[in-house]
């Protein structure tokens, strides 16, 4: 028997996203050149657009879930959900980390930053990326250095009755799994910590590609604030 290529499928798979999800599509596009502008990183334009063609094949593989999850025989729709969630949260990680890492060095040298980073909206987006991108690429809880001392901690589940487990941040062989699950929209949900101020909160891949989006609304363009800058005032008649 001759297998059917991949490729092809693939590229039907996203054609059928980006079908879907076209208003999303538009949206990632928008954000990719609106927020490159402002850190003058032309190159990331097409890391932004990979992190968008991705998350609208996530929201398909989100919308279908419950679907997917009672059907006969086995069932990886699971597996490759948080598969592609877990790229997704790196993915775009990586690039908000590079953003805010020029705009910090810009302010060092005495240059004017593109102002974005100091955004409340992108300082929530960025700490949540933080805080998953640590447990979920070196299976080690975010900013442990800033842990004092070992860290008490339950799996989720246990009672009292359970011994205390400790996470050592000097212990090399130490390890932080995230608990994950699925929301009742179909998306990857994870519970973060964030030893800085001793709280942990649940988020939600799909909420958080929507945060992303909604930078639209508050990042003007490069253009824009140019041409602000630009206008002279109206000199007063005497």
């Amino acid at each position: 028997m001759t297998l059917p290529s991949v490729s092809p499928l693939l590229h039907s798979l996203f054609n059928v996203a980006r079908a879907k999800y076209w208003a999303e599509h538009e949206a990632w596009v928008q954000l990719s050149y609106r927020l490159s502008g402002r850190f003058k990183l032309v190159a990331a334009v097409s890391s932004i657009q990979r992190e968008g063609d991705l998350d609208i094949l996530l929201r398909c593989l989100e919308d279908e879930f419950n679907m997917n999850k009672d059907a006969s025989g086995i069932d990886f729709s699971s597996h490759y959900l948080i598969m592609f969630s877990e790229a997704w949260i790196v993915g775009c990680y990586e690039v908000l980390r590079v953003f805010q890492q020029r705009d910090r060095e810009a302010a060092e040298v005495g240059r004017p930053p593109s102002g974005v980073s100091e955004l409340q909206e992108f300082k929530s987006i960025f700490t949540d990326f933080e805080l998953l991108r640590m447990p979920i690429a070196k299976f080690e809880i975010a900013k442990d250095n800033k842990l004092e001392q070992p860290l008490p901690m339950r799996r989720v589940g246990d009672d009292e009755t359970k011994p205390i487990e400790f996470y050592d941040p000097k212990d090399p062989g130490r390890i932080h799994i995230m608990p994950t699950g699925v929301s009742a929209r179909g998306s990857v949900v994870w519970l973060t910590l964030d030893v800085r101020n001793s709280q942990q909160h649940w988020v939600e891949r799909r909420d958080l590609a929507d945060r992303l989006l909604s930078l639209l609304k508050l990042v003007k363009g490069a253009g824009e604030l140019e041409a602000e800058q630009n206008v002279v005032a109206p000199i007063s008649a005497t």
